[in-house]
């Protein structure tokens, strides 16, 4: 098989954060807008004691998760068809079965990483038992990590590479900024933040930094 389409999974994977980088962006203007409607709309019913308990952290995180469940449906889309995938992943010729394949397993560990951000906000607006509920959550956690390994395995160095620098960014950056955040909250001068908001943002600022390291590298 040509080297160019051996790559082609990992390139496809480096182009679609060319997607969410924008629907991170939007995120504050999707919360903005969310909040004019919920303060100045009109009067939903029984919606409304549905949506009381939402916060900024439930909205940004089901916004990330409605972007990563488009980017997991254009990967599947792509890779029904070789010109597609040799398209998405910007290369000559036609990818083969294997690369179909990967596309594949990439689409479904980004879309079960949209279920898995959208059910701690969604269970409980459903009236789902918390045991229950965690239990699902964590049993789809298991099996999102068990997929996330394989598709480890089965990288090239070029990606492989990439999301080890943007873990390593993540970690140094999201680490100066909750220590910030923290003593400015014990300082009293910021509102605590809960562990489920702290999440959203290190899932939020992963992706800019992974879009941010691909095109520093050149392959965006």
């Amino acid at each position: 098989m040509n080297s160019d389409l051996k790559s082609a999974p990992s390139r496809g994977s480096l182009r679609l954060l060319r997607f969410l980088v924008p629907a991170i962006v939007a995120l504050p203007l999707g919360y903005g807008f969310g909040a004019l409607i919920a303060k100045f709309g009109p009067d939903l019913g029984p919606l409304d004691a549905a949506l009381e308990g939402v916060r900024w952290a439930d909205v940004v995180g089901l916004l990330l998760a409605a972007a990563l469940a488009v980017a997991a449906l254009i990967t599947l889309f792509a890779s029904l068809s070789p010109r597609r995938a040799a398209r998405l992943a910007n290369l000559e010729g036609e990818a083969g079965a294997e690369d179909l394949s990967s596309l594949r397993r990439q689409s479904a560990v980004c879309g079960l990483s949209a279920v898995i951000l959208t059910l701690p906000v969604v269970l409980p607006a459903l009236g789902v038992n918390p045991v229950a509920a965690m239990l699902a959550v964590g049993g789809l956690l298991v099996l999102h990590t068990m997929m996330n390994l394989d598709l480890w395995r089965r990288s090239d160095e070029l990606i492989r590479a990439v999301t080890v620098e943007a873990g390593a960014v993540v970690f140094w950056l999201g680490q100066g900024l909750l220590f910030l955040w923290a003593a400015a909250e014990r300082l009293g001068a910021a509102p605590s933040l809960s562990a489920w908001d702290v999440y959203v943002v290190l899932m939020g600022l992963y992706l800019v930094a992974a879009a941010v390291v691909t095109a520093r590298r050149g392959l965006a």
